[in-house]
């Protein structure tokens, strides 16, 4: 029994060895043949130009329970975390006025890695081909220090459609 278990294994790793030679040798298209994108030179939107109105009815049509499934998660240090990510918050109380209506107030102070922490949407700003973005927009042109001029989530708009959830 090893040995056909040995042969069989054997066999599934030299018939794949052309796949991940494959795999290492494909090149996205130039800026060229991928440019501009089917919604025009401009767009930030990408698949989400999808999302009008007749096709939110049609996903809408498909309801049958109404059940709500949550899928971000809460921020918190017991999260799920990526590798060496970490998430920190502190409350901080803060001094109680000492004016009749003894307003007080408590503060969150969080230090984190923002990428792979939690529930996240990466923007079209997050891979780039050699310096250009989705629709050839120039790394060089949108970066700033603080972010990027263009290629936001905010672009993305709401987002309401059908889809399949495996919950393991």
């Amino acid at each position: 029994m090893r040995y056909v278990a040995a042969i069989l294994a054997l066999a599934v790793m030299l018939g794949s060895a052309p796949l991940v030679a494959q795999a290492q040798s494909w090149r996205p298209p130039a800026d060229e043949q991928r440019c501009p994108s089917k919604w025009g030179a401009g767009d930030q939107r990408g698949s989400a130009n999808h999302a009008k109105p007749e096709n939110v009815l049609r996903a809408a049509r498909l309801i049958r329970t109404g059940e709500v499934i949550e899928l971000a998660h809460v921020l918190a240090p017991d999260m799920p975390l990526s590798g060496t990510r970490q998430y920190n918050i502190h409350t901080k109380r803060t001094f109680m006025n000492p004016q009749s209506n003894r307003r007080g107030s408590n503060e969150e102070l969080v230090t984190s890695e923002i990428g792979q922490v939690g529930t996240q949407f990466d923007g079209f700003a997050h891979q780039t081909i050699g310096g250009s973005l989705y629709n050839c927009f120039k790394q060089d042109e949108i970066t700033t220090r603080s972010g990027f001029t263009k290629l936001g989530v905010e672009n993305v708009g709401a987002l309401v459609t059908r889809g399949v959830l495996i919950d393991s």
